[in-house]
């Protein structure tokens, strides 16, 4: 019985480490200041991400927050170009050309992680 039972253990501990390594991901959207749809999406690697707004016209598309935190106490350590290029990405899908007004936090701890860095930024396609 005890050999069987620390098996099950050092499962959990196996799986629990897998989980533990990759920076985890969430992202929310806010539409409701849009006033203006893609029609088409734009590859990531294409869109700006600056601090300041931009001389060119555009129209907004959405304002976007991007939280990376770490799984666990063994996992990555969530990175500003990390969070970049998720925001790149979800802007992308939207059709932006750019993210103006990005801002990035100072990376700290939470109840739910033990680093965590959040970012926001507005999604924008020129005219």
């Amino acid at each position: 019985m005890g050999t069987g039972t620390a098996r099950v253990g050092r499962a959990i501990v196996a799986a629990l480490a897998l989980t533990a390594c990759a920076a985890e991901m969430s992202m929310g959207v806010d539409l409701q200041h849009a006033n203006a749809r893609a029609q088409f999406q734009t590859p990531p690697d294409l869109i700006r991400v600056v601090e300041t707004d931009l001389i060119e016209a555009y129209d907004v598309l959405g304002d976007i927050e991007v939280v990376a935190r770490q799984r666990g106490a063994f996992g990555q350590v969530p990175t500003r170009e990390d969070v970049v290029r998720t925001l790149q990405q979800r802007s992308g899908r939207l059709g932006a050309h750019a993210v103006v007004l990005f801002e990035c936090g100072q990376l700290g701890s939470s109840l739910w992680s033990y680093n965590e860095l959040r970012c926001h930024g507005r999604a924008v396609r020129l005219r």
